[in-house]
């Protein structure tokens, strides 16, 4: 335990009207800290990052405390949602998604929440419009310790991105997202990351799918600074699904190490980990890939394909994928390789009148944008191509 956490006090409340069982959530987040231990991220030392203490002291007071709620969708401030829509907050918040503080970082970012949205979609909707946002509203004068809380009822559909400001306040940011998917909904979630050079970042994002639910994921780790992050879906219901696309370029210095994680818990469930990354600079990139099916989970598919393409000798990338099986009736499969520019793709295109900086420029666009063709709606796709190619070309 450092000596800053050893010092830190749980303020009494952080939100206005923040109701008791929150404030004893926080409570009981704070004591685990004590005594719990960080979260391991193989081959990824992140501990001189000064992530899980706090740099600023005292509660927030100037959130933006605005309901974005329409007809068909309730999204506000979890500040709001925690008051106004307290039933049905607190029946999600930490009840499905994520449910255990595990760890010191998931406990401080409990503990200390500032900031977060809550966005529920009543059950039988279909959203033909996506929904956009960026991912917080939260006091410009501290960093970010922010949870997201996204519902989806039963039988709905819906695409939702989330994308964030690449200049935030603060040095550290804490970000939690819970996603649910109730029986029979269809989520199609694009999430890109664009954090600054500046920044050591924290995320850990949980998905719960439901019976016969189906979630289409596609995150963009476009980030400059240094990020770890955990991404993990649960296939809790019989025939649910799971594919999570994972796009990530690392330059400069930066390092990024993702725990990507899929559990088949029921049977005839589906779950895919697809893993795409650069490597530029001086930079370092590590995929951990996680398959787990338990026993009893038969019928069930478990995939993962884990791929880094490095531009430098002076980078550095893992590519690890782990399958833990404890059921005989099942498919599962992996696929790993860390390699270098393919030299008879860029013979082909700098023959047909290509520099080979415009063929590798190619070769790498293609490799990392595959994922951005499976972006059905055309502004997102955009949005989030421009992201990628803004990575490449400043890194």
């Amino acid at each position: 335990m450092s000596e800053a956490i050893g010092k830190t006090k749980l303020h009494a409340a952080l939100f206005p009207n923040e109701p008791t069982w929150f404030t004893d959530m926080r409570q009981r987040a704070f004591e685990e800290m004590q005594i719990t231990n960080d979260p391991r991220f193989a081959k990824v030392d992140y501990r001189n990052w000064g992530l899980g203490e706090l740099s600023a002291e005292g509660p927030t007071k100037d959130l933006a405390l605005v309901d974005h709620s329409t007809d068909d969708y309730i999204l506000c401030p979890i500040a709001i949602a925690m008051v106004k829509y307290e039933k049905l907050f607190q029946t999600y918040y930490m009840k499905k998604a994520l449910t255990e503080l595990s760890d010191r970082l998931i406990n401080f970012s409990t503990a200390f929440v500032n900031a977060g949205n809550f966005l529920y979609v009543p059950e039988n909707t279909k959203l033909a419009k996506p929904i956009c946002l960026n991912q917080i509203e939260y006091s410009q004068t501290s960093d970010e310790i922010s949870h997201n809380l996204i519902v989806l009822g039963e039988g709905t559909q819906a695409t939702i991105c989330l994308d964030n400001q690449p200049e935030q306040a603060g040095e550290k940011i804490h970000r939690i997202s819970e996603i649910v998917l109730e029986a029979g909904s269809h989520l199609n979630l694009i999430t890109v990351d664009n954090f600054s050079s500046n920044k050591a970042v924290y995320v850990n994002r949980q998905a719960y799918v439901g019976e016969q639910a189906k979630l289409d994921w596609t995150i963009g780790s476009f980030s400059d600074g240094n990020v770890v992050a955990e991404m993990n879906a649960e296939l809790v219901g019989r025939r649910s699904t799971a594919t999570i696309n994972n796009a990530a370029i690392t330059s400069g210095t930066q390092t990024q190490g993702m725990n990507t994680r899929l559990t088949n818990l029921a049977p005839y469930t589906t779950g895919k980990i697809r893993q795409r990354g650069v490597v530029l600079d001086q930079s370092r990139l590590v995929f951990n890939g996680i398959g787990k099916i338990v026993h009893g989970a038969h019928g069930t598919i478990a995939e993962q394909e884990n791929r880094l393409l490095m531009l430098s000798d002076q980078a550095s990338g893992d590519a690890n994928p782990i399958l833990l099986i404890d059921e005989n009736d099942v498919e599962a499969g992996h696929a790993a390789s860390v390699g270098r520019l393919d030299k008879k793709q860029l013979y082909y295109l700098m023959s047909r009148g290509l520099s080979k900086e415009v063929a590798k420029q190619l070769v790498v666009r293609g490799f990392i944008g595959i994922f951005a063709k499976e972006i059905t709606n055309r502004r997102i796709r955009e949005a989030f191509q421009k992201t990628l190619e803004r990575k490449l070309t400043n890194g």
